[in-house]
């Protein structure tokens, strides 16, 4: 089962604004240990939705976790009024989502954790801002 953390995670499984994922995916998620989103479920909207609160435009949520030797897609969600992108440099993906659009990002199966334990994410319009995140490779 699909889990993500924080505030918006524990709110649910139900009404959720959507989280996690697997080949054609769409969003769900529940609390969790694991500090991050399972991508590989069946999903209710979005795995990941890109919106603004009190003027800071993030990913929610911010932790995914994908597991070794899978290949893995995940859908995200603009709900912000300007594009955004979804950056994953170690797999040379660079896709924009327009407003109220949904894209489909797809992570090859990936057959050795990085040293660090994780991949970054990152909108190239507003990393700076601290729209980025974290994909975690579990065994």
């Amino acid at each position: 089962m699909p889990t993500v953390r924080g505030k918006r995670g524990r709110r649910g499984i139900g009404g959720l604004l959507g989280v996690v994922l697997l080949v054609a995916l769409t969003g769900c998620g529940s609390s969790s240990k694991s500090g991050g989103t399972v991508l590989g479920s069946t999903p209710k909207n979005a795995d990941v939705v890109v919106s603004r609160v009190d003027s800071v435009t993030r990913y929610d949520p911010d932790k995914l976790q994908i597991t070794l030797n899978k290949d893995v897609s995940f859908t995200v969600l603009n709900k912000d009024s300007v594009v955004h992108n979804v950056t994953i440099p170690a797999f040379a993906i660079d896709m924009d989502v327009a407003p109220g659009q949904v894209i489909n990002v797809k992570i090859p199966a990936v057959t050795q954790a990085p040293r660090d334990g994780f991949f970054t994410f990152y909108c190239k319009y507003h990393q700076s801002q601290g729209e980025a995140g974290r994909i975690t490779v579990s065994k």
